[in-house]
Order: C-alpha cells, then structure tokens, then sequence
C-alpha cells in the first residue's frame, strides 16, 4: 500500500486504496433481520458495527477465511447464503463488496506482490479487464448496500450499521477506482467520503476499533504525501499524520473484531514503506501461519528476507513455495511456479551466484501454461544479469525476447531502455 499524488505520494495513497477492499478479512456484522427471521436476542451481538445471528456470522467468519485463503467459489456462495439469512444488513453487503473486489484484484494480479511493493511500480501496473460477470456482481451488491444504508440512515443517522456499511462501501468504491481503474482522483475523493462516515461512527462509539482501518489508511495516506500537498490540504481543512495511521492500524490489528487481519496487512505494507523490515516480517510469517493456502504471503516473505539479505531464509522459503505450487497447483492460478522460480533467481543473484540465477530464470520459460507477464519479467533480470556480467550481446538477446514478448508495458518499457545503455549505468534501472 503506498504510492504518490507528485513525488511518490500518489503511490500510498492508491495502495492504501487498493488495500482498503483489498483485505476485508473477518465475518462483518449486520443489522437485525425482519422479525420473521429475527433469532433471539442471546444470539445477536450488539457491541459490533451490526449484529447478525450467530450461525450467520459463523458463515461470515468461514467466508472471509475461504477469502484469504483465495479460495473465491465457496466464499462467494457463503456470503450469497448471509445475504439471503440477513436481508436488512448493509454491512453483510460491504463484506460481500470488499471480497469481491479482492477477487478482482487477484485476477488482475494487482495482489501478487504489488501490495506490497514501495515504488511506484503500483501506479504503473497495466490493469487488465476485470471479470465481467464479477465486475457486475460487485457493482450490485455495492448499489444494495449502500441503498440499506441510505434508509438506514435516513431512519437514524447514528445508526451503527448505515455508518459503518456507507463508510466500507466508499472505500471499497475508491479501491476499485484506483486499484481497476487507476482513476486516483476519483478514489481520493471517495476515500475521503468514507473517511466522513468512520469518523462519524468513531465519535460515536470509540470502542468499535474496526473503524481504525478507514481512519488509518486516510491517515497514513495524507500524512505521507509530500509537504507542499500537505499544506495545500490543511488549509482546505483535511490533515493526516503517518505514526497516526500506523497507530489506528496497530489498534485494529490487536483489537478489531472483523478487520484485524485486514489492519495486520496494511501495517505490514506500513512498515515496508517505513523500512521496519523487522516488523513487516514478523506479521507477514503470522499472516502465512494464519492462512497457509494463500502463496502470496510466503512469496512476500522470502522477498522480506532477501531484502535484509536473510538469502538463506529466503531462498528456503522460495524453495518451500515452489515445490508447494508444484505439488499443489493454486487453483484460481493467483501465484504459480513461475513466481517462486522468479523469486529464487532474484535471491540468487543478490547473493552472488549470477550463473545459477540465469539458470533459474531460464526455468521460467518451462512452466506449463505460463503466466507471460512473469516470464516476460524473468527474461528482463536475464538480460540484467548478463549487463552487470559484461555480456552484452547476450543482454541485448534477452531484451529483444521482452519486447516481442509484448506481454507488460513497463516490463517493455524497461527492456528498451536497456537496449540503449546497459542495466548498471541505466537512470532507470529498477
């Protein structure tokens, strides 16, 4: 989570949008059902942004936990299941709404690694045509959700569930504006709507620590745009403060009752971009722990280790995640083979075994039905490779396959840059 409005500012406030749907983790609360269906009152919980009955929020917390694992098919018919249980809830909808989003990003590969990632790399990543079935469905369950909130609200504008719901829902709508999209003024200004309704909610009832992740992400967000925005914001009434934002994440993460993983994953995106490596590992191996069929968090950790130049535990755990994905291909293909082997090549390389790296990247190619953008990627860090080595005629071979590869602009882009000054003296080199 992280990017720049000007000097690199945008970038976190696009990944604070991409993660605000991103990572909607735990089972939401909802409104009480018509009194039909009403359970009875041992079994709904008050002290939460909206009650739901008891076998509804078990489904709910079995739902998001299919979520975080990427397992969509049995999330979705989980959440259809609470929607049908919990018709008045407009919360039930934001989580149904923020999940949907998630498995639209996946699909997109905006989840693999860009979550995660600190430069502007985000703001730049093609998005591809998002799923129009889900595409569709989202926007749906979005429109109900926020009409629920709306009569809500209209009925009792300090109703917990419309604030609650209308503050996700804004946020949901700006991730995927920004996140799909890559509409960031259009997300600003819906992050900012939802920022209005969790700040209202928070004044309210500031035990409902699950608001700390709207409130963190705008925090954080305006707190790290460069200072020339900063004053321009103030005068015009919006301020934001970074160990602020890390603050509300903490909070939520400790103390949340739906979103702590949700907070547990934008505190480690934090604490990258602060460079607290220490603490980004430590939650992303309790993120791994927690949910060990999702590959994308032991594919960060072995990049968290090879940043701190751990190559040992990272290229163990790039190992374990490569015969994992091979022994158990990751159905939907979120993170494949060809992920680790990248990852491994790069660990490699920053370790000092060049000739190895080349080999592992040239493995890359092999991986049936390969995902082209990360062949196209493991080419590139060949011909990186061979640049810094002096082979020159061997990078420029390597360059050329990226750009007939034709398979990621920024990816292109880059091999001819290289083409005209090799990697090491190259102002663009990444």
């Amino acid at each position: 989570m992280s990017r720049r409005l000007g000097s690199g500012v945008l970038g976190a406030l696009v990944l604070g949008a991409a993660l605000v749907a991103a990572a909607q983790e735990e089972p939401p609360p909802a409104s009480p059902p018509p009194p039909a269906q009403a359970p009875a009152p041992a079994q709904l919980r008050p002290a939460i942004p909206a009650a739901v009955s008891a076998e509804s929020e078990a489904k709910l917390r079995a739902a998001f936990d299919h979520v975080y694992n990427l397992e969509f098919a049995p999330a979705r018919e989980l959440f259809e299941q609470v929607a049908h249980a919990e018709p008045s809830s407009a919360t039930v909808r934001a989580f149904w709404a923020s999940a949907l989003l998630y498995e639209i990003l996946a699909y997109q590969g905006s989840l693999q690694t860009q979550l995660f990632v600190t430069s502007n790399e985000f703001l730049k990543h093609q998005r591809l045509p998002p799923d129009p079935h889900l595409d569709q469905r989202f926007h749906a369950v979005v429109r109900e959700g926020l009409e629920l909130a709306r009569r809500r609200l209209k009925a009792d504008p300090q109703d917990v569930d419309g604030l609650f719901a209308a503050g996700l829902l804004n946020g949901a709508l700006a991730n995927y504006a920004a996140g799909v999209k890559a509409k960031y003024l259009e997300g600003l200004r819906l992050g900012e709507r939802s920022y209005n309704y969790h700040k209202r909610l928070r004044a309210l009832h500031p035990e409902l620590h699950d608001t700390g992740v709207v409130l963190g992400v705008h925090d954080y967000i305006l707190g790290s745009l460069p200072r020339v925005h900063r004053v321009f914001l103030f005068f015009a009434g919006v301020r934001g403060s970074r160990p602020r934002g890390l603050g509300y994440f903490e909070e939520t993460a400790e103390k949340g009752e739906f979103l702590a993983t949700y907070a547990r994953i934008l505190l480690a995106v934090a604490s990258i971009r602060e460079g607290q490596l220490d603490r980004a590992q430590g939650v992303v191996e309790t993120l791994r722990v927690r949910y060990p069929r999702n590959p994308i968090y032991a594919l960060e950790l072995a990049k968290l280790y090879r940043q701190q130049q751990n190559f040992s535990e990272a290229a163990r755990v790039g190992r374990e995640l490569l015969a994992d994905l091979i022994a158990h291909p990751h159905n939907p293909r979120i993170v494949g083979p060809e992920d680790a082997l990248l990852e491994l090549g790069l660990i490699e390389d920053a370790e000092g075994q060049p000739e190895r790296a080349l080999e592992t990247l040239a493995q890359v190619e092999k991986v049936p039905e390969v995902n082209k953008r990360i062949w196209a990627r493991a080419v590139l860090e060949r011909g990186k490779i061979f640049d810094h080595l002096g082979q020159r005629d061997l990078a420029l071979a390597e360059y050329q396959k990226v750009i007939e590869l034709a398979a990621y602009p920024e990816v292109t882009r880059l091999a001819q840059a290289f083409r005209k000054k090799p990697y090491q003296s190259s102002p663009a080199a990444n």
